[in-house]
């Protein structure tokens, strides 16, 4: 396909979400893709949510670099880490992926006619250069009753995806109103990301 972009380095991206890896195939982006192997971040007592999506971004990000430092040409590394908060009067809830159906349940049941936050982290690192950047959309869901929260938790749909549900997928239903980036609620905020990398010097512009 005929592109805007065009590569000047390396990229790879630290990530094994397939719909991270179409947005950046959609604009025409060459990359390879290697998933952070390392283990997952924990929320510190007290940290914001969107400082704990950053280290959690920057720590995928700069594992896979320092992995790649064999390589004489130079890769940047993005990496991207989606979480959902819920607020109320007893503070900001982190909502992860599901331990299992059960769990989806409760969380759906919780976000039901709710509206909830959902910031996607992302983190560029090439040579000594490492930058975090974020997004965040408010995402509204309809007042669904239990039953049918109930039947897409059956679905499967939610297990893998963090909050309980995929908007690009199944759970599309689920929201009435949306307030941000439908990009970044599917997992990267993709105007924000090309921005970056052209700044970067990792893209250049086709003219």
């Amino acid at each position: 396909m005929t592109s805007a972009f065009t590569m000047l380095r390396p990229l790879v991206l630290a990530s094994g979400s397939p719909r991270r890896r179409a947005f950046l195939e959609g604009v025409g982006l060459r990359f390879d893709v290697l998933p952070a192997s390392c283990p997952e971040p924990r929320p510190e007592p007290g940290e914001d949510p969107r400082a704990y999506a950053g280290r959690c971004a920057e720590a995928k990000a700069c594992f896979v670099l320092r992995s790649l430092a064999e390589r004489r040409d130079r890769p940047a590394v993005l990496s991207a880490d989606t979480i959902v908060i819920l607020r109320d009067k007893d503070g900001a809830s982190i909502l992860g992926k599901p331990r299992d159906r059960d769990d989806a349940a409760a969380m759906l049941a919780r976000l039901a006619g709710r509206t909830h936050e959902v910031v996607t982290s992302c983190c560029l690192a090439m040579d000594n250069h490492v930058e975090c950047f974020d997004d965040m959309t408010e995402v509204t869901f309809a007042p669904w009753p239990r039953p049918v929260l109930e039947a897409y938790a059956d679905s499967g749909d939610p297990l893998d995806k963090a909050g309980s549900y995929g908007i690009q997928d199944g759970g599309a239903f689920l929201v009435s109103s949306l307030k941000g980036s439908w990009s970044t609620v599917v997992g990267l905020p993709l105007d924000i990301a090309l921005e970056r990398l052209l700044r970067a010097g990792v893209l250049g512009l086709n003219r």
